[in-house]
């Protein structure tokens, strides 16, 4: 009977040791979008790191970027030389709702934000005054932060290749 309480016991301590690493493996897959301001945009356009950027911003609600995110999504599996980032310009309070559920189903390979700005007019003149606020809307830097390319509306596969080529080529 000692033998069978002990066994029972190793097998609840093997159990819960199962199902804490599986928490923690769980929380290390957890997708996570944190607010961005300009003070964060400008800083993570000029510390380039020696990668081109890929800044592409989009909204969940915006049918021609969801349209794109695949493409984007397949040049940031395969282009490792370059960072990607996206900015969701969704409203902060729908993270959890929209963004990180929209995020999910994608199976997103690349880090975004959610728009934390004072205002829309703040995000548009940080990134291109002349830049009427349309999305989506996509901007590539060279691997120094000098912007290469601006693409306004839904853009292809090859599209975004040729103007990231331009940016690796700098």
């Amino acid at each position: 009977m000692k033998d069978f309480f002990s066994a029972v016991i190793i097998l609840l301590l093997a159990i819960n040791i199962l199902a804490s690493a599986d928490e923690k493996s769980k929380q290390n897959n957890k997708t996570i979008v944190e607010l961005i301001d300009k003070e964060k945009l400008t800083k993570l356009i000029k510390e380039r790191k020696g990668k081109p950027l890929f800044l592409n911003l989009w909204a969940t609600w915006c049918v021609p970027c969801r349209e794109e995110f695949p493409s984007i999504n397949k040049l940031a599996e395969e282009l490792k030389d370059v960072e990607f980032i996206g900015i969701s310009v969704d409203f902060p309070e729908e993270v959890d709702s929209k963004i990180i559920p929209f995020l999910k189903s994608q199976n997103a390979k690349f880090v975004s934000f959610v728009n934390g700005f004072e205002g829309d007019e703040e995000l548009i003149n940080t990134l291109d005054k002349n830049w009427n606020g349309a999305l989506p809307a996509t901007f590539i830097y060279d691997k120094a932060g000098k912007k290469i390319s601006f693409l306004e509306g839904k853009k292809s596969y090859d599209e975004f290749k040729k103007e990231i080529e331009k940016a690796r080529k700098k």
